[in-house]
């Protein structure tokens, strides 16, 4: 039996903290972050299970990326009950990691 765990870090970007969850779920990995003013407030990234054979999705690199490209798409941090959910991201997560490498 699978043992599904969730972790919550800490991470601040442009002067403003962050609290994030990876969250491993049966069918998939739910990367929530949540604005630290408002818990009521946050960015969610869904990723399948199959997908995740090289994203490695605990990396701060990435969660920081995520956050700045959720910024970028109109994400308000600093605004109540602000939600935006970006199911499938894998394509986002690779598009942001061929980014890093170039």
């Amino acid at each position: 039996m699978k043992v599904y765990k969730k972790q919550i870090r800490k991470m601040v970007i442009k002067d403003i903290l962050f609290l994030y969850v990876v969250d491993e779920q049966a069918q998939d990995i739910i990367i929530r972050i949540f604005s630290n003013t408002y818990k009521s407030t946050f960015v969610e990234f869904v990723v399948p299970w199959e997908d995740t054979w090289d994203i490695f999705v605990y990396e701060p690199k990435l969660i920081s990326n995520l956050i700045r490209h959720a910024l970028e798409q109109g994400w308000d941090c600093r605004q109540k009950n602000n939600r935006m959910k970006f199911d499938n991201a894998t394509s986002i997560i690779r598009v942001l990691m061929a980014k890093k490498e170039a």
